[in-house]
């Protein structure tokens, strides 16, 4: 049974109906400050480093998907093209919602290109009350 699991996957492969894919854009993500106190709110950065990790130029559109307790505002330009090896820094500036509750918060910042690529990250952003609480 298990040989004829392989043969049928090995087949697929050759086919071409199961390729595998080499990403062209890397992407890291993170939140400055990292901490925040509902106590004093404060502007939130969530920041996208993109990558052009291929060997082409790609058009690639970033966002950041919308997170529960966090208000996100949209740059001018989410859309750019990079040449191979060219990287670029996008800022969604954001703020915490009046409902906010402390917590550990997971941004998911997603980055796509023209060719269908498209890359996850998560950025963690820590919340607290009151100023000084781990």
């Amino acid at each position: 049974m298990r040989l004829w699991i392989f043969l049928i996957v090995l087949l697929l492969f050759i086919s071409g109906c199961i390729t595998s894919t080499q990403r062209t854009i890397k992407l890291e993500s993170q939140v400055v400050p990292s901490k925040v106190s509902l106590e004093r709110p404060e502007p939130i950065n969530v920041e996208a480093t993109v990558t052009n990790i291929g060997t082409s130029q790609e058009t690639i559109t970033a966002d950041v998907v919308k997170t529960e307790g966090l208000f996100i505002a949209y740059p001018n330009q989410t859309t750019f093209t990079l040449k191979p090896g060219e990287s670029r820094t996008i800022t969604f500036t954001a703020s915490m919602t009046y409902d906010a509750v402390p917590g550990e918060y997971i941004i998911d910042v997603q980055t796509k290109t023209m060719g269908g690529d498209v890359v996850i990250d998560r950025a963690k952003l820590q919340v607290v009350e009151k100023r000084g609480l781990l």
